[in-house]
């Protein structure tokens, strides 16, 4: 019996199946019980499939690559060590390392395991990776600190994940340099001949597990400048050079900087359908989001509409455009606007925070008064808000979509009344 909590590879496989029946699902479902209908039979129909099909397959897929490494190394050690440090980091990711643990420990039982010092080739990159990314990046807070921790967690223990997940998997152009690094350490450990003799995590406190010792830190400690120096040399990218530059100069203007945030702002922007456009002005002072990011799921999965949310630093609600209240909530956490080009907008102050029932808002219009952009709608205590437990994320939201071609969201950023934070095309 296998529970797979080592292994990612079976959630990938289901999720790629269960996309596609999810928009099938969303498609030929009634927007009524959408939301609770899709979900519920996306669980009825996977799981049974993740633990009859996908799980299995992932354990099957691994005894594959566990049979495919035994005669790999049957014909070249020093080929074995190059192909397996350099694919070992991406089998742990997936999982699948697990089906070589087994012939690791009948290695052991034998004599000796050449297998766990050939990963070591990889783990020892993983280090150099992170020892290069601090001497690159050390006037950088955040990276340095981090890259360091990755470091000596690594040396001390062999734990190497911090920076597998958090540097290597999320800046593409160290893949690489770790295949380069890894390979080249495990090609010389195979050379050598170097095995594990009792079983432990490749760190430099288990060296003495491993021998002959003298060529099993030759081996390692080549990966480990290899991969130091080829980060160094490369780092990580245009974007983090950018965030160094731009702090070296003190504020001052940097060209790759701008050339970064103009591709971000780029990248982040909607394109725009051709017809009418009519733009929307924030109606707060505080931080845009996208909907997406809204902890309500009423409100990330767009079941209400299309829009915006934000993050509110002061407790004034104003009017987005020239129009009409069309409703006002009694509990006056909410507020419902309507203007020429028949755009139905709804701003609702906070999450959950109609259990308030009104406490801490105060409410300046009513029901079908005229309304001009700029005018104060609502105001509400941020601060006592937030004290009594409840989160201010505010979403605005155009409840007919459906009605125009495209509601267009602004990229994230901080906002004030007056700016755009989306566009709608009729």
């Amino acid at each position: 019996m296998s529970d797979y909590a080592q292994t990612v590879f079976p959630m990938l496989v289901a999720i790629a199946f269960y996309a596609p029946l999810e928009r099938f699902l969303k498609k030929y479902t009634p927007d009524t019980i959408q939301l609770f209908f899709v979900p519920m039979m996306g669980i009825l129909i996977m799981v049974p499939l993740t633990a009859l099909i996908f799980g299995p397959f992932s354990q099957y897929l691994s005894q594959a690559i566990a049979n495919g490494l035994v005669s790999l190394l049957a014909l070249s050690s020093v080929l074995t060590g190059v192909v397996f440090a350099a694919v070992w980091p991406f089998l742990v990711v997936l999982g699948v390392h697990w089906g070589i643990t087994p012939i690791q420990l009948d290695n052991l039982a034998r004599g000796g395991d050449p297998l766990n010092a050939m990963a070591a080739g990889a783990t020892f990159a993983q280090m150099g990776i992170a020892f290069g990314i601090f001497l690159r990046y050390r006037k950088n807070k955040d990276l340095s600190s981090l890259s360091l921790a990755g470091t000596v967690s690594g040396i001390v223990a062999g734990v190497t994940e911090p920076i597998l997940y958090g540097f290597i998997l999320r800046y593409r152009r160290l893949i690489p340099i770790l295949i380069v690094s890894s390979a080249v350490g495990g090609g010389l450990v195979g050379l050598f001949g170097a095995e594990m003799y009792s079983y432990a995590f490749n760190s430099v406190l288990t060296i003495p597990a491993y021998g002959p010792i003298p060529q099993y830190v030759f081996s390692v400690a080549v990966s480990f400048v290899v991969g130091t120096v080829l980060t160094f040399i490369f780092g990580l990218g245009k974007e983090a050079d950018a965030t160094i530059a731009t702090e070296s100069s003190n504020g001052g203007t940097n060209e790759t900087a701008e050339e970064v945030e103009a591709e971000a702002e780029a990248n982040d922007k909607e394109e725009l359908v051709e017809g009418t456009q009519i733009d929307i002005a924030s109606p707060l002072d505080g931080e845009l989001i996208p909907l997406s990011a809204v902890e309500d799921e009423v409100f990330s999965s767009e079941a209400m509409g299309q829009g915006d949310a934000i993050i509110p630093t002061d407790g004034k609600l104003v009017a987005p455009f020239d129009g009409k209240i069309a409703s006002v909530f009694p509990t006056k956490h909410a507020i419902g606007l309507t203007d020429e080009n028949g755009i139905e907008l709804l701003i609702h102050i906070g999450m959950d925070t109609v259990q308030l029932e009104g406490k801490h808002f105060t409410n300046h219009v009513e029901k079908g008064q005229m309304i001009k952009q700029g005018d104060a709608l609502i105001t509400f205590d941020v601060a006592a808000i937030k004290e009594a437990g409840y989160s201010v994320v505010s979403p605005v939201i155009v409840t007919n979509t459906n009605d125009f071609k495209q509601v267009a969201s602004e990229k994230s950023r901080h906002v004030t009344p007056g700016d755009k934070i989306m566009t709608v095309v009729k």
